[in-house]
């Protein structure tokens, strides 16, 4: 907990002999713990308390190396990848990330692991934690079911804020996030081999600070967008210089890569200094597919919105 000590092998060693016992918390009390790695395992709670910090490693070596997948996932390594990461789980469930303190990407520019990168879990909550500094996506999500998101701030981020890929039944409430790329950004994209839906999502409550889009759909979009429902969100430019040409959409909705839009509530959103506060668009990009099919975008309202 000094900052400087690598606290890896410690941590995951709780970590384990929690899940041996069939679950329980790893509290981490006030201090800087330098780490690489680490994997969550079943029925565990990683709880930060207020003044603790964890330090991803700048180290490369201190981390598990990229995914090798059997197939063409069609993306990009952020998007695809969850073994570059430093707090990571996959095929696990009943797990939370929670408390006060903060995960720090220790990073000054986009590029190296993930903070949070959770694929194919189930029962998840990340409460009340701040990551700041996150050299690639902040909370990155993969064939996750029931998520619940809570209080999470963003700050700093370099990529992408809070993004679920390929999700469903998913709560996102209550969160201020400030990040460089798209704030929240769901996705429905080729990671896991196949076309998944990302369905049942609320986001409500929620700070939105971007140099790009603020709260957007696609443009992975290969499986379904179904049943999403947005409300009570603010939105705001952070106005970086090297940023002015970029997206600037405020609620943006976009199937290219075949996806169906289907069921899809905005309401009561407020924006300012926004190029696009509304963007939608149905095109056929058509990644993964052959031949390219453009797919339906139908029954989305939006309503109550002011942009300024």
């Amino acid at each position: 907990g000094d900052g400087r000590t690598k606290d890896t092998a410690a941590i995951q060693a709780a970590i384990d002999a929690a899940a041996q016992h069939g679950g329980g918390t790893v509290r981490i009390a006030p201090g800087r713990y330098l780490c690489g790695a680490l994997h969550l395992r079943s029925h565990l709670t990683l709880h930060l308390d207020s003044g603790a910090t964890l330090l991803m490693s700048r180290d490369k070596a201190d981390f598990d190396p990229y995914e090798k997948l059997s197939y063409d996932s069609h993306s990009d390594a952020e998007t695809t990848d969850f073994h570059f990461a430093l707090v990571a789980a996959q095929d696990v469930e009943d797990i939370a990330i929670e408390g006060h303190g903060v995960i720090d990407g220790n990073r000054t520019a986009r590029g190296g692991p993930k903070p949070i990168a959770l694929k194919n879990c189930r029962s998840i909550t990340i409460r009340d934690v701040t990551v700041q500094n996150a050299p690639n996506y902040s909370v990155s999500l993969l064939g996750c079911e029931q998520l619940n998101i809570d209080g999470v701030t963003v700050l700093n981020g370099y990529a992408d804020g809070i993004d679920p890929d390929c999700c469903r039944f998913v709560r996102i409430a209550n969160c201020s996030v400030d990040s460089f790329d798209d704030a929240i950004c769901l996705k429905s994209s080729p990671a896991l081999g196949s076309p998944h839906p990302t369905e049942y999502v609320t986001v409500s409550n929620c700070l939105l600070r971007s140099d790009c889009n603020f709260f957007k759909m696609g443009t992975e979009s290969s499986g379904a967008f179904r049943r999403i429902a947005m409300s009570n969100c603010t939105m705001s430019r952070r106005v970086d210089a090297k940023a002015r040409d970029r997206d600037l959409g405020g609620i943006a909705i976009e199937s290219v890569d075949g996806a169906k839009v289907d069921g899809i509530v905005v309401s009561n959103v407020t924006m300012e200094d926004v190029v696009c506060p509304i963007f939608i668009r149905l095109g056929n990009r058509g990644r993964g597919l052959h031949p390219p099919i453009p797919g339906p975008l139908q029954n989305v309202s939006i309503t109550n919105v002011v942009a300024v």
